[in-house]
């Protein structure tokens, strides 16, 4: 176990008296990142990879989760903050925490779920979600018996269908079914939802392109009575 002090990390950058782009907080289980919510992404990378430069043995085959609640990220730059953590102190990025209910396992051994969503508990052992690790095409169908995480866009012409809830880390223009066996409790994630048509469970709908408020974190679509609403969180 490492007995050295942790490095500082404060709400501003010591030298230049600017607020620093991204924190770096300590626990039991490793490092969490939270990147500001004003901060450029250029301007995190730029500070993540003077900080392992300057500590780079105390940070050295560490785990890290990401916290994107404030300041989402799209997926290309996650990859490419996973990249840097790797390639200059062999720092594995474990997870992403999308919000405090829902966390994605970047990291994880065979025997962990892909995704983390915090629901009722039940003992019968559910079937695995489907991750898509690439943007979904027009023509793409994806079928999930589960859950169904995509590491990218759904665009106009493609199509996902999940027994459970569907989260597009991305922008989902295509069409997206959740609940598709009756759940009216499923819902769909999104970084911006303007999809063809819109399911869950036994409703349909079409949300209403332009002119919307661009959400901070991501996009919910759920039942509300006996419609279906898009909610800006």
């Amino acid at each position: 176990m490492k007995s050295d002090p942790i490095p500082e990390t404060k709400e501003t950058d010591r030298q230049s008296n600017e607020p620093i782009p991204v924190q770096i907080k300590a626990d039991r289980n490793g490092f969490m990142l939270v990147p500001s919510a004003k901060a450029s992404f250029e301007s995190i990378m730029t500070y993540m990879e003077h900080r392992l430069e300057e500590s780079h043995d105390f940070f050295q085959y560490s785990d890290m989760v990401l916290d994107v609640r404030e300041k989402p990220l799209r997926t290309d730059e996650i990859l490419a903050l996973q990249h840097l953590l790797e390639e200059k102190s062999r720092v594995k990025l474990s997870s992403v925490r999308l919000s405090d209910s829902l966390e994605l396992l970047v990291d994880r051994p065979p025997s962990r779920p892909p995704v983390s969503v915090k629901k009722e508990s039940s003992n019968r052992q559910e079937p695995s979600p489907v991750i898509v690790r690439s943007t979904c095409r027009s023509g793409a169908r994806i079928v999930s018996p589960s859950d169904c995480l995509v590491l990218g866009d759904v665009n106009p012409g493609a199509e996902i269908v999940a027994v459970g809830d569907i989260v597009v880390f991305g922008n989902l223009r295509g069409l997206a079914h959740a609940g598709a066996a009756g759940d009216r409790s499923a819902r769909i994630w999104a970084l911006s939802i303007e999809p063809n048509q819109l399911r869950i469970a036994d409703l349909v709908a079409v949300p209403p392109r332009g002119n919307k408020p661009v959400p901070k974190r991501y996009e919910i679509a759920e039942i509300q009575g006996e419609s279906i609403g898009v909610i800006t969180v």
